[in-house]
């Protein structure tokens, strides 16, 4: 069924967005903090955030049945908004000890963002009251347990005045929908202004009594901690089945109300830098109980996503055994939009992989998808994802003495078997982990002093009220800190090659191949086509190479594990490239690889092989990436794959599409994501980009107009090897 005009033209003007900074954001702050200069910080902060939220410019636009519009969103309607992405990495890093600081500024290590996921559930059963509830209830027992505990004290007090102050920002969107509903001369509406005031009265301080209010708390959830939206259809569908068996809403009028959502979070993105890889939401999966918790709105949700064709938000599919075949291929269906949604991950891999980390089974099950595609434990953890990013085949060159300035290298004349190599590679690896571990400990030092902790994201993550800490301060029930490994493929790859040429086929010493790579395979392109044609590369279900990336993983998650993370719990790992596009950024600044790479190209995406090295078909790089240990990257892993375009377009060919998918969860995968273009589609687009601005691609853990794209960026998509099935 078509979209009906009030969703074209939201739609519409959505598309032509453009994300600004907060004109209003100092003068705001400046009025907050009048007067307070002698207040606590966390008093200060609680002000700052609170006046935000009773001050800051508000409006109802033309149409519109969900309110609550982002500071410095603007609107061109002549030209089509083409997104930023994030911009080109300093690996500056943070204020860290000298040997994390001189691995940033080397390359070998690179900052990231960090991503929060809110108690969305918790807070539409209860509403923010119910927050206000459990911060009384802790006050009563804190003054019992610890009379003099004024900072506890202080926290929680902050806490309440940023939760009073976020229902005052729906009841000013109240008060604003009645207004203009008085003023309306159309009765329809007037009676959806008057409706809509009625949802802002009510939501998010209480729980919801239909499925509209429930639309329109989870918008002001977002708006509140604006990240990952969640399993939007599990928080959905009780107010969806109600209000369909009392006959209040009809499935066309829920439809209506996903699309205009969905409208919200492309929204939030307009075109502002940095905010690519948000606004990931989560569909499928299983209950508490284990059982699928697909329904109507998982359905509808898959709808609402073909029939918009937005790259935003990022709709994620978990599946699992007990996923209907059904759902699966209408999900694939919709990768007809070629919208790069949706993705898929696999429960049967993450599940397990959290409970090995202690999360309660429950809680693992709810898990949900946020950023490029990291797992987080749905409104419960600060899952440190991502922390930041290593540089893998750098650690080879570091051995190899290629990088003096940071390491001298081994003696390479005594590295006389792999045996040899791969403990001086350990050895580096070690250094690597522990420049990663004072980098986290510094980041997270830092980030716990901001005061009372992200005061947004206590309030509405476990257990930072009960605990009296801050979220950045190890208030949430799960305390992790992830860190991403770039270009295992490469590195595997590598030490493929250099156990083929040196140590088996005693073609050049170690010593040799470091001065090729010194020179960047200049005056050796025999040798250097030899590596890539006739050595081992990972993605062709090669046992060979497909170990040496296992033991890879095991080795550094293992190193990373004996360290202790400023907040508690572990270290984990993850692989994805991420909206920093770390495959880019550190082949910019890495000097010829082993494996036959020149200085400056790219290093593999995420867990995928080595651009153009995957040659003996699509199953094979599945198999390859399957055969991972996945229990060891809980969070953070994507897994790219470039197929035939034509398969769209027949029942066979998203039938064997579906058949893929469910043959690489079934064999140990733990997420893939597909390109469905063709390398004449991007050249086109390349050549004459405006008529294809809306030809988007998968490019790390999230999905950009191809368009918009770096041009090495661009390279790097086309050199993907396109399979065929």
């Amino acid at each position: 069924m078509p979209m009906n005009q009030r969703v074209v033209d939201l739609c519409s003007q959505a598309r032509r967005s453009r994300r600004g900074p907060d004109p209003e954001a100092a003068a705001l702050q400046a009025q907050a903090l009048a007067g307070l200069e002698d207040a606590s910080p966390v008093r200060r902060q609680a002000a700052v955030l609170a006046h935000a939220f009773r001050h800051g410019r508000i409006q109802v636009r033309p149409g519109e049945l969900l309110v609550g519009t982002p500071a410095g969103l603007e609107y061109d309607p002549e030209h089509l908004t083409v997104p930023q992405i994030f911009g080109r990495q300093a690996f500056g890093g943070w204020p860290a000890p000298d040997l994390a600081m001189q691995y940033f500024r080397g390359g070998v290590l690179s900052g990231a963002g960090n991503h929060t996921t809110m108690d969305y559930a918790a807070v539409l059963d209860q509403g923010v009251h119910g927050r206000l509830a459990r911060i009384e209830a802790r006050l009563g027992r804190l003054s019992r347990e610890a009379p003099d505990d004024q900072a506890g004290g202080e926290f929680l007090d902050a806490l309440r005045v940023v939760a009073l102050a976020w229902i005052d920002y729906a009841h000013r969107h109240a008060q604003l929908c009645r207004a203009e509903a008085a003023a309306a001369t159309d009765p329809r509406r007037a009676a959806e202004l008057a409706t809509m005031a009625d949802n802002c009265q009510r939501v998010p301080a209480e729980r919801p009594t239909s499925f509209w209010q429930a639309c329109q708390a989870l918008w002001f959830c977002f708006v509140f901690l604006p990240d990952a939206p969640g399993r939007v259809d599990q928080y959905l569908y009780p107010f969806y089945r109600d209000d369909l068996a009392a006959g209040r809403v009809t499935r066309d009028q829920a439809r209506e109300l996903l699309s205009l959502l969905w409208i919200k979070y492309f929204e939030w993105a307009g075109a502002q830098a940095g905010v690519s890889a948000h606004q990931h939401l989560t569909l499928g999966g299983t209950d508490a109980a284990g059982r699928d918790a697909s329904n109507e709105v998982t359905w509808l949700c898959l709808e609402v996503t073909e029939e918009l064709r937005l790259h935003r938000p990022q709709v994620g599919l978990r599946c699992h055994q007990g996923t209907p075949p059904a759902l699966l291929r209408r999900a694939v269906q919709v990768l007809r939009t070629r919208s790069g949604n949706p993705d898929f991950c696999n429960d049967e891999q993450i599940v397990p992989a959290l409970t090995r980390l202690g999360v309660g089974i429950a809680d693992a099950r709810d898990f949900s998808l946020s950023g490029c595609h990291e797992v987080i434990v749905t409104g419960k953890a600060q899952m440190g994802s991502v922390e930041g990013f290593v540089n893998l085949p750098k650690v080879l060159r570091l051995v190899l003495g290629l990088e003096p300035e940071l390491d001298p290298g081994a003696d390479l004349t005594r590295l006389e078997t792999p045996a040899d190599l791969w403990q001086a590679l350990v050895a580096t690896l070690d250094r690597v982990a522990e420049a990663a571990h004072l980098a986290s400990l510094a980041r997270d030092q830092q980030t716990a002093a901001e005061p009372g902790g992200n005061l947004a994201a206590s309030l509405v993550v476990e257990d930072c009220i009960d605990k009296v800490v801050g979220y950045t301060q190890g208030g949430a029930r799960y305390n992790f800190c992830n860190w991403d490994v770039i270009g295992v493929a490469n590195l595997a790859d590598g030490l493929a090659a250099v156990n083929q040429l040196v140590y088996q086929q005693q073609q050049l010493t170690l010593p040799e191949l470091a001065a090729v790579l010194q020179h960047d395979w200049e005056g050796h392109e025999a040798l250097r086509q030899q590596v890539l044609n006739r050595t081992p590369h990972f993605g062709n279900d090669l046992e060979e190479v497909d170990e040496l990336a296992r033991r890879i993983i095991h080795t550094f998650s293992d190193q990373l594990k004996q360290r202790r993370p400023f907040r508690g719990g572990e270290y984990i790992l993850g692989t994805t490239a991420g909206g920093e596009n770390m495959h880019i950024e550190f082949g910019r600044v890495t000097g010829a690889t082993a494996d036959g790479r020149r200085a400056g190209q790219p290093l593999a995406d995420s867990l995928g092989a080595a651009q153009g090295r995957d040659r003996q078909g699509v199953t094979a790089l599945l198999n390859s990436v399957a055969g991972l240990p996945h229990h060891l990257l809980p969070t953070a892993t994507t897994l790219n794959v470039k197929l035939d375009p034509a398969l769209l377009a027949t029942d066979a060919g998203r039938e064997q599409i579906a058949a893929l998918i469910e043959g690489h969860f079934a064999g140990g995968g733990q997420q893939c994501q597909f390109n469905l273009v063709d390398r004449q589609q991007l050249l086109e687009a390349r050549r004459n980009p405006e008529a294809h601005g809306d030809l988007v691609v998968r490019v790390a853990g999230y999905s950009a107009p191809f368009t918009s794209l770096w041009a090495d960026l661009q390279d790097e998509i086309i050199a993907r090897t396109g399979h065929t099935v």
